[in-house]
């Protein structure tokens, strides 16, 4: 997992150190044009920063349910994902995407027990982005978006996997940078919002659900570029 972690922070430091170089080319030629494009389809990476969420659960010990006070944090990974945006009107698009991340998630508990797990979160969401013009430099567009879907966390347990749905929002801020008529590149920030309702489980261990929710937000950021093809 470690070594899966360095390779991709590489690919990442790869991928920016490039879409850097792009975007240098643009603002020191300062002569790209864009147009109203129907659809955008992109493709990004990012680094989504960690979260905790506590909560209490109950478990079986000798016979006897007890309630224990738990705290689960999700470490911070790089994040994948790819994205379509179709127009509706000018300046304002439909968007579906997917992002994924691999991370890991550690669990403590109140009697002093810890665990730690490999976690892939994945995120499918549908909504609008608003992409705005401006007045002298066209190439420069300021976005704005706002989605709904699921997040789905899958964790990996000495071979037991288990897998979880929840509600999520993501809000997005950032531009799109169109190097040409059909070549751009976006940077943006995203915030993600996943709703954990009463006695739903991020994880399970062995079978049976080892930390169980109260209904809470696990709030989480994310920094990205990418590059995208306009039609």
């Amino acid at each position: 997992m470690k070594r899966a972690q360095r390779d991709a922070r590489g690919s990442i430091k790869l991928f920016s150190a490039g879409v850097a170089a792009a975007t240098v080319v643009l603002l020191t030629s300062g002569q790209a044009h864009a147009e109203d494009a129907r659809v955008m389809v992109g493709a990004y990476a990012g680094y989504l920063f960690g979260a905790n969420a506590e909560a209490e659960s109950e478990v079986l010990v000798n016979g006897t349910t007890q309630t224990l006070t738990n705290k689960a944090s999700i470490d911070s990974a790089p994040s994948y994902g790819a994205v379509i945006d179709l127009a509706v009107r000018r300046g304002a698009y439909a968007e579906i995407s997917y992002s994924r991340s691999s991370s890991e998630v550690s669990l403590r508990l109140s009697d002093g027990t810890q665990y730690k797990y490999d976690l892939l979160q994945q995120h499918i969401q549908i909504g609008g982005l608003l992409e705005f013009k401006t007045p002298r430099n066209d190439w420069f567009r300021p976005i704005f978006g706002g989605t709904i879907g699921s997040t789905i966390f899958s964790a990996d347990s000495n071979g037991f996997d288990y897998s979880e749905g929840a509600l999520s929002l993501l809000f997005e801020l950032g531009a799109n940078l169109h190097l040409t008529r059909v070549l751009g590149v976006r940077l943006r920030a995203r915030g993600l919002g996943t709703f954990l309702t009463d006695d739903s489980a991020l994880f399970c261990v062995g079978g049976a659900c080892a930390y169980a929710y109260s209904g809470t937000v696990m709030l989480q950021a994310e920094l990205g570029a990418g590059v995208f093809l306009a039609f």
